[in-house]
């Protein structure tokens, strides 16, 4: 079984947000309460996902 990399959609789904607001939690653009980030960044260490990959930032 091959392994991937969590998705901002993995994490958002952990989370029970949008993968929007997940998105903006990593970009900063728009405010996200606390209860909400924690939830995202707690999501996203729980799944090993360490951010947005740069390569699709460029795009």
């Amino acid at each position: 079984m091959t392994s991937r990399r969590a998705t901002i959609s993995d994490v958002a789904r952990e989370a029970a947000v949008s993968a929007s607001t997940a998105s903006v939690v990593f970009s900063g653009k728009t405010p996200v309460s606390d209860a909400t980030r924690q939830r995202v960044l707690d999501a996203a260490a729980s799944l090993g996902y360490t951010g947005p990959d740069p390569r699709a930032a460029s795009l």
